[in-house]
């Protein structure tokens, strides 16, 4: 291989193992593992393509393997990105005006596919590992929801990094089984119209990781942390059924966030989670839309919420003398085009919503809506831009505002507003901008109006 070549491969091999310094041991080993396997694909790719390469300049030369480099690897069955996402957040409004914070993420991505090794038929593996940087204005504020969904879970103080893995093996070209650790930010970022994931559409958790189940959602997963939220990770395995035009999937699922490493130690330690959904897909005046039914339980145990003697400002610091068993979940999202694109229906903007129900305890929010408007600017030359706008609100349980009323600690139900517009500035860089204006769950806080700056780089 050219020594040119081999230089830039291993700057960034180099580049990947730096992200990686600090993943605990078995994770960083799986990285490694990764990343040598790629290189290993890379250096027969290219010298197979050096050998019919014709006399040319060297510089020429060079600049063609490169432009190959992914194609080949694609050809052999690893494709990867990596995103770069950097963000400046500030509270521009409301009893905590002046703070700011500059921060952000990066996110690498591998994907393999061994039936082009010729093994394992109609497999796909889907690495992503994660790493955080700088701060954020999260905790900051009077919100319940994260007003910085990217930089949520991982945080100076907190996690630094994570490490998703999911194996799946399609049975036919309309059954598929995964099993692993799933990343629920990544996957929300394929919901038509909204995204998610907080990346380059909505930041705000009650649209970037929108209601899908029952779990608990912080680190240290204590009883009283189950909320009608999905968890950024879970751990478990799905079965996914397509018959058009319906959409089945079913799901059981550790029911903590899989962020903890005692999930990953001791699976299911504390019970199950487990529940389905179905998607159909509609068109009304030859427009796409979808309607999708979801249902959850989980027979693990929380917090009677009649019962709660402490708490410190966080839903997830609930701790009552009484425990309750089992809880449940149920929730509807449409999505409907007003305007699509007639060479790709992908490129469109339309209505969307979402309305979720809980038991309400020992599930904290009793109920949860959201609707607005989102997609794409359809405009010549404009199609990747993206734009959105909604609103939310989160009906805290009952029994659970009486009993902070009782403590002292009275609380109410949180609506907010956001919009945003993310402009595509070429096919590796966006550039967006972010308004929130919330109606913070703290009772005797004034409405905080919160802005942002997003930029994200793809390599």
């Amino acid at each position: 291989m050219p020594k040119k070549l081999q230089v830039n491969l291993n700057n960034i091999m180099f580049k990947l193992v730096y992200f990686a310094t600090r993943i605990r041991v078995v994770e960083r080993l799986s990285l490694f593992m990764l990343i040598n396997l790629g290189n290993a694909v890379i250096c027969i790719a290219e010298e197979s393509h050096v050998q019919k390469v014709n006399d040319a300049t060297e510089s020429r030369h060079y600049e063609d393997i490169s432009k190959l480099t992914k194609a080949n690897l694609e050809k052999y069955g690893i494709s990867s990105q990596v995103w770069v996402t950097q963000i400046y957040q500030g509270i521009i409004a409301g009893g905590n005006e002046g703070i700011s914070r500059y921060g952000g993420k990066t996110d690498g991505f591998l994907k393999i596919e061994p039936a082009k090794f010729g093994v394992l038929r109609l497999s796909i593996t889907h690495t992503q590992y994660e790493h955080y940087f700088g701060l954020d204005v999260n905790r900051q504020d009077d919100a319940l929801l994260a007003v910085n969904t990217a930089q949520a879970y991982l945080r100076a103080g907190g996690y630094h990094s994570a490490l998703s893995l999911v194996a799946s093996q399609k049975i036919d070209e309309n059954l598929s089984i995964s099993v692993g650790k799933f990343n629920l930010l990544t996957m929300a970022s394929k919901t038509p119209l909204i995204g998610g994931g907080g990346l380059n559409t909505f930041m705000n958790r009650a649209f970037a990781l929108p209601s899908t189940g029952v779990a608990y959602t912080s680190a240290i997963g204590g009883p009283g942390d189950r909320v009608v939220l999905s968890p950024p990770y879970s751990l478990g395995g799905q079965v996914e059924l397509k018959y058009e035009p319906y959409e089945f999937d079913f799901y059981l699922v550790d029911p903590r966030s899989a962020q903890s490493p005692r999930v990953i130690q001791r699976p299911f330690e504390v019970g199950v989670a487990f529940g389905a959904g179905v998607k159909v897909n509609s068109k009304i005046l030859d427009l796409n839309g979808s309607h999708t039914f979801r249902g959850a339980y989980s027979n693990a145990n929380g917090i009677n919420l009649s019962s709660v003697n402490e708490f410190n400002g966080n839903i997830r610091s609930i701790n009552g003398s009484i425990t309750k068993n089992g809880y449940y979940f149920a929730s509807y999202l449409m999505t409907q085009n007003i305007y699509q694109s007639t060479v790709d229906p992908e490129k469109s903007w339309g209505l969307f919503a979402l309305y979720t129900i809980s038991d309400g305890n020992p599930t904290p929010i009793k109920w949860s809506m959201f609707s607005g408007l989102a997609g794409n600017n359809l405009m010549l030359s404009r199609e990747e831009d993206r734009w959105g706008i909604g609103f939310y609100h989160y009906g805290v349980s009952q029994q659970l505002l009486t009993s902070l009323q009782q403590i002292n600690d009275p609380r109410r139900s949180e609506s907010g507003v956001e919009a945003f517009y993310n402009i595509a500035l070429n096919k590796f860089s966006y550039l967006s901008a972010d308004l929130q204006i919330i109606s913070p769950w703290v009772t005797n806080r004034p409405i905080e109006t919160i802005s942002a700056i997003r930029m994200q780089s793809r390599f």
